[in-house]
């Protein structure tokens, strides 16, 4: 997807801040989860919470104001009782990233606040969607 930086979103030096690219992490897996089938409101409404937990984040070059990126969300691995979502930033038309992130969610049964298995209805909408792209 497409995301641009804005004003809010910069430092002094005009360089996108760097808690910022969690957002833009956020804003892409919500958007892929929406577009997959399964958006997370109804996946609460299913009893089933998606928190984080682990954030790792590699600074490979400067975003600034106003600049143009492409967001890449990568996914290897089928879901089990944790979503681990893997990220490329870059400027648009460039060959390298800016930014590369990996978030490690766990599926949580929101009654409890206990990891279980991802639910039967996510894993049946991620793989239609895995079989489409």
């Amino acid at each position: 997807m497409q995301l641009r930086s804005r004003y809010s979103e910069t430092d002094k030096m005009g360089v996108v801040y760097h808690s910022r690219y969690l957002e833009y992490f956020e804003v892409m897996r919500t958007e892929f989860i929406r577009e997959a089938g399964l958006p997370y409101a109804e996946m609460e409404q299913n009893g089933v919470m998606l928190p984080v937990a682990n954030v790792e984040i590699r600074y490979k070059s400067p975003i600034l104001y106003d600049e143009l990126m492409d967001g890449r969300l990568l996914i290897f691995d089928v879901p089990g009782v944790k979503l681990v979502t893997c990220y490329d930033i870059r400027p648009v038309g460039s060959a390298r990233p800016a930014v590369l992130g990996k978030v490690e969610l766990v599926f949580v049964d929101m009654k409890s606040r206990r990891p279980i298995r991802a639910p039967e209805l996510f894993l049946k909408k991620f793989n239609d969607y895995a079989a489409l792209a």
